[in-house]
């Protein structure tokens, strides 16, 4: 295996002269040479497109520094994506990025000046904003150490790659920047991300399966995530919105997020089926972004400041959205402004959702009005909503177990329960600690339901009703080990009437 240096192919590094073909001939040379190391050294090298060959590691020392070019007519054309990106390969095999130097976008010089005012999203100046690394088709794919700084468009997008690490890379993306994803897998296989910081104006990490990975490599799977720090205007972990094919086997763990508009997203929009994902031991702050309704953006963030963002919901006004089933969260330390969203739809009832151990601050920080739900991309949108701390509606086999919620002033007016839902089946809670937002509120309220079992669970003080029901099957409620005392009233039924239900082993109130 050979070393190489781009200096000695003719590279120049003032970050005036176009170096493209100088680092593409080192690589084409160390690819004929049976695959080795191209060394980047110290120094500011101007790029087009750059493709990587089988058997290459491209390694970028301290200070080595590859810079993209603005010019469209320096990137190579793509059929499936309209050009290639700055580092790019297609059917490679054991190919590398390595060491501590960078890989600069230049993507605040695509944008809108940032003046500092407002944490809106800043609108392109010019269409063409490359990916910053583009990979399709490759596998034994490695990416360490190396920052990718200031991405224009997507960061790192994988499509049909398998057995694919990423180990401790810097992204530092644009914060006010649209379309600022930072890791994409797209369609991939065998992706393991680790021991990563990401800071991205759009999604920290997405897996999705897009209509030309889905229909040319088929499922997203086998994906772990692991002891990566994020930052996001967007969703911070997320699968979809495109789900063209499947997306299964995925483990979130051991992740802080902060400063982020959303924390941990599910979306089914495109068909396909999400199943058997794991969030495990994270740690989310989340906060709105931007005004709910302001009419003189063009661009808005996605997103409302949830921690949890559980989604099965047509794109557009016709279409079936896809299937989700089997999701669990488990250990999540949470604050936020807005509800954990848990939502189907009547033609996709999302089923065998677990969340076990959340500990909710409800932290009203922004000074936005609130008040809503984002179902964005929907052919709903964003609609107005009370907000309780967890909603769910159009569920099967929902499980919430240790949740506990606390509600900080000052209050926001719009905040409500501690758990609303609608049309609900076989709902399971078990040692759930919360109360109303207001003082003499209800805690829980359920409606168009049936199977609901509540047990070991705790009304606060200042709890009105502790459970509302209303459309309610009565010979499907099971209430037992409850310690209802602080509540004015257990149960409750909308309609006034007083069906019996089995109450067991219960506290209730004097």
């Amino acid at each position: 295996m050979s070393a190489i240096n781009i200096k000695d192919f003719g590279a120049v590094g003032d970050g005036i002269v176009l170096d493209t073909r100088a680092i593409q001939a080192a690589i084409d040379s160390c690819t004929e040479q049976g695959g080795g190391t191209v060394i980047v050294p110290k120094g500011n090298y101007l790029s087009g497109t750059i493709m990587l060959k089988s058997n290459v590691n491209l390694h970028l020392e301290a200070m080595g520094r590859i810079i993209s070019s603005m010019d469209e007519k320096h990137f190579t054309p793509d059929p499936n994506v309209g050009t290639c990106g700055l580092i790019s390969a297609r059917h490679a095999s054991c190919v590398s990025v390595t060491g501590p130097g960078t890989i600069d976008g230049q993507g605040e010089r695509f944008l809108q000046a940032d003046d500092g005012q407002g944490d809106h999203v800043l609108l392109p100046l010019q269409d063409f904003r490359p990916k910053l690394v583009d990979l399709e088709g490759c596998t034994d794919v490695l990416f360490r150490d190396v920052t990718l700084f200031r991405a224009s468009s997507w960061c790192l997008h994988m499509t049909g790659c398998r057995r694919v690490n990423v180990q401790g890379i810097k992204i530092l993306g644009q914060l006010r920047g649209p379309n600022n994803d930072g890791i994409d897998p797209d369609s991939c296989s065998d992706v393991h991300i680790s021991d990563c910081h990401i800071e991205a104006g759009d999604d920290c990490i997405v897996l999705k399966t897009t209509k030309h990975g889905a229909a040319t490599y088929g499922a997203c799977e086998n994906i772990t995530v692991t002891n990566c720090t994020m930052i996001s205007r967007s969703c911070a972990l997320k699968i979809g919105t495109e789900t063209f094919a499947d997306i299964r086997n995925v483990v979130f763990q051991n992740c802080v997020i902060r400063y982020s508009n959303r924390g941990m997203g599910v979306w089914a929009r495109n068909g396909g089926t999400i199943e058997n994902i794991l969030f495990s031991n994270i740690i989310v702050q989340t906060r709105l972004f931007s005004d709910e309704f302001e009419q003189q953006r063009k661009r808005k963030w996605w997103g409302k400041g949830e921690a949890i963002f559980v989604t099965a919901e047509r794109r557009r006004e016709h279409g079936f959205p896809g299937i989700i089933r089997n999701i669990r969260f488990e250990h999540i330390l949470a604050e936020a402004e807005n509800a954990v969203y848990l939502e189907g739809s009547e033609e996709s009832i999302i089923e065998g959702i677990s969340i076990h151990g959340l500990k909710l601050k409800m932290r009203d920080e922004s000074g936005y009005p609130g008040g809503v739900f984002d179902s964005n991309p929907s052919y709903r949108g964003v609609f107005h909503h009370h907000i309780p701390a967890v909603f769910c509606r159009y569920g099967k086999r929902i499980t919430l177990k240790d949740i506990d919620i606390e509600w900080q002033s000052p209050l926001n007016k719009h905040w409500s329960n501690a758990l609303y839902g609608e049309h609900l089946e076989q709902l399971s809670l078990s040692e759930f600690r919360g109360g109303p937002a207001i003082t003499g509120g209800t805690a829980i309220e359920l409606k168009h339901a049936d199977g609901i079992s509540v047990q070991n669970s705790k009304a606060e003080p200042g709890t009105g009703t502790f459970l509302l029901l209303d459309d309610v099957v009565a010979s499907g409620l099971f209430l037992v080990g409850n310690d209802l005392q602080e509540a004015e009233m257990a149960v409750r039924f909308a309609d006034g009437s007083s069906p019996h239900y089995y109450a067991a082993a219960n506290r209730l109130p004097d």
